[in-house]
């Protein structure tokens, strides 16, 4: 017991290699996992349209007129002192349908949180391996309902549940140990959103959840091949709480403008006494601002042969703080340009989507520069599987 003890101290004060940035913290919290969301940015709280639909924003499934079916897959490349690194997963299923003229349900799992990591760090007398798994699922139920032609409310329940598992090898003079801390998280949040139409050119949206039940882990410290261990129960206090606002300037029929700002606030003291995320000394959490620009360009012929007159594109900026600061209150930023693709089939039923965002992540000295790259491919498919076939 008393060299889990010591390893943690010892742990505090290490270097960081590949992947500082996700050792730090979770990784990434909240991202936009579908693809055309991704493109388009937190502006998509405000995006309401026939031919799809968004998780972004409860209040858009209001009204809805088919029954949707979607799914995505991402992959994640790092960058780090000529270090190349992949992360592919799937990354959300979810339905939704109509209920009466005015309400719509959606029911689906994310990914919100990613744990996976490795790096190695050299101390005085050998070296120390780590290497981390697991992630966070976002399990929603939304329900969203049309007030009006032009204004609607609606309300989401998060259920989180997810496994973190880190095992850290350390090779020194007279120590060759492996540490294990493993364990399951769970937690809930509610969301709340509404979605309003303006002058027939504009739409606004907006969301702002809230953990009222914040993650926490369960689950044990130990020397792996002995009885050694310490049983853990921890609240992850530095779980945020989000608010996102989104605009959408319907230019022309094929061409729109979206904005979006999202601010995720953190617990100052989140990380305090944590033993899953050990800080070095005096980094701390920090609200994160983040503003997306983006224009959509909507397929010009929807029944064309030609899949080019079918296919749409959107490009836009996304400009970020890090949710971790130094003791030097010097933010980290993060920059990246987001782009994607979106394809119809003739049959109207089915939308094939891929984006693409190149970044890099930089700020603070003592850490090095990273330049990240994600992709993502989705699919949605429209009453395709639920219309009633009439036979002969």
């Amino acid at each position: 017991m008393k060299r889990i003890i010591l390893f943690l101290i010892v742990l505090i004060s290490v270097g960081y290699g590949q992947s500082a940035y996700y050792r730090l913290g979770y990784g990434d919290v909240f991202p936009t996992v579908d693809a055309f969301e991704s493109s388009v940015g937190e502006g998509a709280v405000a995006w309401q349209d026939s031919s799809r639909f968004t998780t972004r924003n409860p209040a858009a499934l209001a009204g809805l007129k088919r029954v949707y079916f979607s799914s995505s897959l991402g992959s994640e490349f790092k960058l780090v002192s000529e270090s190349i690194t992949n992360n592919t997963r799937l990354e959300r299923l979810a339905i939704a349908l109509p209920v009466g003229d005015k309400i719509g349900i959606s029911l689906g799992a994310q990914a919100t949180a990613d744990f996976e990591t490795e790096y190695e760090s050299i101390l005085e007398d050998g070296t120390l391996n780590e290497s981390s798994q697991g992630g966070i699922w976002d399990y929603h139920l939304g329900l969203g309902y049309g007030i009006t032609p032009y204004f609607s409310l609606g309300v989401k329940f998060h259920l989180l549940q997810g496994a973190f598992r880190r095992e850290s090898n350390m090779l020194a003079t007279d120590i060759n140990e492996l540490y294990v801390l493993r364990g399951d998280i769970s937690g809930k949040s509610l969301e709340l959103g509404l979605l309003t139409h303006l002058g027939g050119k504009v739409s606004l949206g907006l969301t702002t959840d809230i953990p009222y039940q914040t993650p926490l882990f369960e689950g044990r410290d130990s020397l792996a091949g002995t009885d050694d261990y310490v049983e853990l129960s921890e609240e992850l206090k530095a779980w945020p709480a989000t608010i996102k606002v989104g605009v959408v300037y319907h230019h022309s029929k094929t061409t729109k403008y979206v904005a979006g700002i999202s601010q995720q606030i953190f617990s100052a003291d989140g990380f305090d006494d944590s033993r899953i995320f050990v800080l070095p000394a005096g980094w701390q959490t920090v609200p994160v601002a983040l503003v997306q620009l983006s224009t959509v360009h909507l397929a010009p012929d929807h029944g064309s042969r030609s899949w080019l007159k079918r296919t749409g594109w959107q490009a836009g900026v996304s400009v970020k703080n890090y949710y971790l600061a130094s003791s030097t209150d010097k933010l980290i930023s993060e920059i990246a340009i987001i782009s994607g693709l979106n394809l119809r089939l003739r049959n109207g039923r089915s939308l094939f989507d891929i984006s693409s965002e190149l970044g890099t992540r930089r700020g603070d000295d003592s850490l090095p520069e990273e330049l990240f790259a994600r992709i993502k491919l989705g699919i949605q498919v429209n009453d395709i599987w639920f219309r009633k076939v009439k036979r002969r």
